[in-house]
């Protein structure tokens, strides 16, 4: 004869197991509060399961992952500090909790800009888009150029007085701006925030206009970053060590030879004979 099973028994058997051998159901991993200590470490916060096997990697590239530090979570959150990431110019994180990749993707890019002008761009989403967090402790004189297309001029944010004549501009993602260094030494930007992932879209309007990658990549404008190049479009690249620009008018044999390559952190200007899209579906795999 079958004996019922007595329910609120099984149930208590079921809590006093998980109790016993530590079950943990885990979640995706969330990486935040990351900081680039200048010329030094890259520090980071990870909110992950308590209990939660976990490991965290490093990417050069958004394509190939390496492991950095792998444990058992002992809290639901931590701080990670990468000692060697004064050796590298930029640098992408994740972590990973059993079977989940962290919700995010984080990093830096270090820029180095010599006196002079350059052209640069935000390639992260950062806590605060603004030129005044971006760019602090700027020399008297710095001036951060971004370009109007619809009044088809240039802006002028410059230091006065110890700050930002516009503190509020931002500097997001696929934008650019000309930077001048009004110093005789060279400056050091770094750039730290989220890598964007999805269905990325950045608008190319007719004409005259600065723009940057959405995704913090380099190499080739066309081939490697998908950029929508057409007949008639000119790309000019400024080559900050000479000062001067670099002008790439759009040709397939040409382009074969020697395309037009952009480095993470850099902006471009581009003439376009009609207005496009430059879209990447861009996600990094588990």
């Amino acid at each position: 004869m079958n004996k019922t099973t007595n329910i609120p028994q099984f149930t208590g058997f079921i809590t006093n197991f998980i109790k016993k051998n530590k079950v943990v159901v885990a979640t995706a991993p969330v990486l935040s509060s990351a900081i680039r200590f200048p010329h030094g470490p890259f520090q980071f916060q990870v909110q992950v399961t308590n209990g939660c096997g976990y490991d965290i990697q490093f990417s050069p590239d958004l394509r190939n992952w390496s492991s950095l530090s792998s444990g058992t979570a002992r809290s639901e959150s931590f701080d990670y500090v990468d000692s060697d990431a004064s050796k590298f110019s930029f640098r992408f994180y994740r972590a990973l909790c059993g079977q989940f990749a962290s919700a995010n993707i984080i990093g830096y890019a270090t820029v180095t800009l010599p006196p002079g002008f350059s052209m640069i761009a935000n390639p992260f989403s950062a806590p605060s888009n603004t030129i005044a967090a971006l760019f602090p402790n700027m020399a008297e004189g710095t001036t951060l150029c971004k370009f109007d297309t619809s009044l088809f001029r240039l802006t002028n944010n410059s230091i006065k007085n110890g700050k930002w004549t516009n503190t509020n501009e931002k500097l997001v993602p696929g934008e650019g701006a000309i930077f001048f260094n009004p110093t005789t030494e060279f400056k050091t930007l770094n750039f730290v925030g989220e890598v964007s992932q999805g269905r990325l879209l950045n608008p190319i309007p007719a004409g005259l206009s600065i723009r940057s990658s959405l995704v913090p990549q380099p190499g080739r404008l066309n081939s490697d970053l998908g950029f929508p190049i057409a007949e008639g479009d000119v790309i000019h690249i400024f080559d900050r060590d000479q000062q001067k620009y670099v002008v790439h008018p759009f040709s397939t044999q040409e382009w074969e030879k020697n395309p037009p390559t952009v480095g993470v952190g850099e902006s471009f200007w581009i003439g376009k004979t009609n207005p496009g899209n430059w879209v990447r579906d861009f996600s990094v795999a588990a």
